[in-house]
């Protein structure tokens, strides 16, 4: 039997309340194309935030598909999601290009650290696919100087052939224009300031 049993399970809950449920997929992709067009992940700034938006988005279709889920992304794990049992690591992917999907940083790990977590992937194009180390061969996991990947193809290929591990929904690509993107750091500002008296006058 799979060690991943428990995420394929809570993996195939969420594809049948997505495909079966037309306001549920018209939110997932709404929220989405809202997170992805203001926030630009090529502005570094953007990444983390755009990141953990992301799980909590996937969190609440989990439990709005009835999957008891958790956001554990702040707690240093190798989780983002954590599930009854086991959990669930988030990777979104929205270039138009291929590249590669980062699935660990490895700067201060050891070197025997692995690709062991069941792994939900949002990709452009794609949708929301799911795979573990058990579907997808070692051979075809990398080491880089700095972090444990896949190349883009891999993953695309596998959800390709294996289209019970796919959930077909729109997922928009990263802004081109970096300039029409809001930052982070300057949405979170204004925010704040506009709650002053006097700051609230001088907000770029």
């Amino acid at each position: 039997m799979s060690q991943f049993v428990d995420e394929r399970k809570a993996f195939q809950k969420i594809k049948e309340a997505v495909e079966q449920d037309k306001a549920l997929r018209a939110d997932i992709e709404g929220a989405l194309r809202e997170l992805l067009g203001r926030f630009s992940t090529t502005i570094r700034e953007n990444r983390f935030v755009v990141g953990g938006a992301l799980e909590l988005i996937l969190v609440a279709a989990l439990r709005a598909a009835g999957v008891k889920a958790e956001h554990v992304g702040t707690e240093g794990e190798r989780i983002d999601i954590r599930l009854e049992k086991g959990g669930f690591s988030v990777k979104g992917h929205f270039s138009r290009a291929g590249g590669t999907i980062r699935l660990i940083n490895t700067l201060g790990e050891s070197a025997e650290t692995k690709w062991e977590t069941a792994t939900l992937f949002v990709i452009h194009s794609v949708g929301i696919g799911y795979a573990d180390p058990e579907l997808i061969p070692e051979s075809q996991v990398e080491r880089s100087k700095d972090a444990i990947v896949l190349k883009y193809k891999v993953v695309h290929e596998f959800l390709s052939k294996n289209s019970h591990y796919r959930i077909s929904i729109s997922v928009p690509p990263i802004l081109s224009d970096v300039s029409s993107s809001e930052l982070v750091s300057r949405t979170l500002a204004r925010e704040i300031l506009e709650k002053t008296s006097r700051l609230k006058d001088y907000i770029d």
